[in-house]
């Protein structure tokens, strides 16, 4: 079967879910035999994903910075089309497909895959496009937006390498002082306030004081501009129970010797499912203070549909996480049965093998019919109101 040549537009270069999923991907297709390659707009300060991307031989071509015109980002992403010979453009989230509309696929003249792995559906993304969702809850969302060819496709885990056993924990617990008798609680997010993410380590963090159990130890691990606040939230707690605590050692470019060395794991979203696929019990964050442990029951499916996400009263209690943490704290056979049917649950539902053929499937039904102009032209209008219209009129507004 002839391999595809497929350009693939990154959102950003931060070690976020949308990016490290479209990078695994992308070399899960390449080990099948295609031929793909990366495109983002440069950033300033670390690139991350620059160096993930070179550490599995893929090729990724940067851009310009964070300022640089999006006339000149469009003109080099259609001279890399042509260069790479590329028979369709996968434009993961929303910039990256404004950019695809308006560059290699003005006119039509290039199949346009558009991923959105966001929890709440945007305006501005071409309608008459495949898109692909990540959440089974914004099936409907985004026909109602006017979307003619959605599809779901969960996010993926590659639950070969997240996997019990697969790095050394015992290191990572030794390098960062947590003996074999405590208990750790680890966090991998980025500290950003979107989707909450760092509302979830600060309740976190507090609920650890709510334990005042002195076997317990969280370590957060990640960056972004939440990364002070968050020191100054552990450097209370600790200041409070007289011990360190809360650890926070920042980012790490391989996040994996935490999951592994973790009793239990926090999060949302796919650092949620990485720490099932590690065999770890789970402990969903969400917005307006959510937590809830993810267990065979009703919250499952609802879970799922919203990509280990929820929405909570806004008390943000850290008495009800402690509550919830007791008894996985106190009971190890109940943390070992909860990770034993969660690795199992996210093989079956989000290996990183099913999701790529999936992919690979949907380029393959798009290339048996070429779009043409006429979708172009009919999605022309709304593209150019958000792209144009929208932000001047913003401007005039003083917004």
């Amino acid at each position: 079967m002839t391999g595809l040549r497929v350009l693939v537009h990154l959102n950003n270069l931060a070690l976020g879910g949308a990016q490290l999923n479209a990078v695994d991907i992308a070399r899960t297709m390449r080990d099948r035999g295609h031929h793909p390659v990366l495109f983002a707009q440069g950033i300033d300060g670390p690139a991350p994903l620059v160096e993930l991307a070179a550490s599995h031989g893929l090729d990724l071509v940067v851009e310009g910075g964070p300022d640089t015109p999006h006339r000149v980002v469009r003109q080099r992403l259609t001279r890399l089309a042509e260069e790479h010979g590329s028979q369709l453009l996968h434009a993961w989230e929303v910039r990256a497909a404004r950019n695809s509309f308006f560059g290699p696929g003005r006119l039509g003249r290039l199949p346009v895959v558009t991923t959105f792995y966001g929890i709440r559906m945007l305006r501005g993304l071409p309608r008459h496009q495949p898109l692909v969702l990540g959440l089974g809850a914004m099936m409907g969302e985004g026909r109602a937006f006017g979307h003619r060819d959605v599809r779901l496709i969960e996010p993926p885990v590659n639950t070969l390498t997240d996997a019990p056993g697969v790095v050394d924990g015992a290191d990572f617990r030794k390098e960062h002082g947590i003996s074999d008798d405590e208990l750790l609680l680890a966090v991998v997010t980025r500290l950003v306030p979107d989707l909450e993410k760092d509302e979830g380590s600060f309740l976190t963090a507090r609920a650890v004081r709510e334990l005042a159990d002195p076997r317990v130890r969280l370590i957060v691990v990640g960056a972004g501009p939440s990364l002070d606040r968050m020191r100054a939230v552990a450097a209370e707690v600790n200041g409070d129970l007289g011990r360190q605590a809360v650890l926070v050692p920042g980012q790490l470019a391989d996040p994996r010797p935490a999951y592994e060395a973790a009793d239990v794991v926090l999060g949302m979203g796919g650092s949620a499912l990485r720490g099932l696929a590690f065999g770890k019990p789970v402990v969903v964050h969400g917005a307006d203070g959510y937590t809830a442990l993810h267990e065979p029951g009703p919250l499952v499916e609802p879970h799922a549909s919203r990509c280990m996400y929820g929405f909570g009263d806004g008390s943000r209690r850290p008495e009800a996480l402690a509550a919830q943490l007791r008894p996985l704290l106190d009971d190890p056979g109940l943390r070992a049965s909860l990770g034993g049917w969660g690795r199992e649950w996210v093989v079956g539902r989000f290996s990183l093998d099913n999701i790529t053929t999936a992919f690979e499937e949907l380029y393959r039904e798009v290339l048996t019919v070429p779009p043409g102009p006429s979708s172009w032209f009919r999605d022309l209008e709304q593209m150019t109101r958000f792209e144009y219209s929208k932000p001047t009129a913003l401007k005039l507004i003083g917004r």
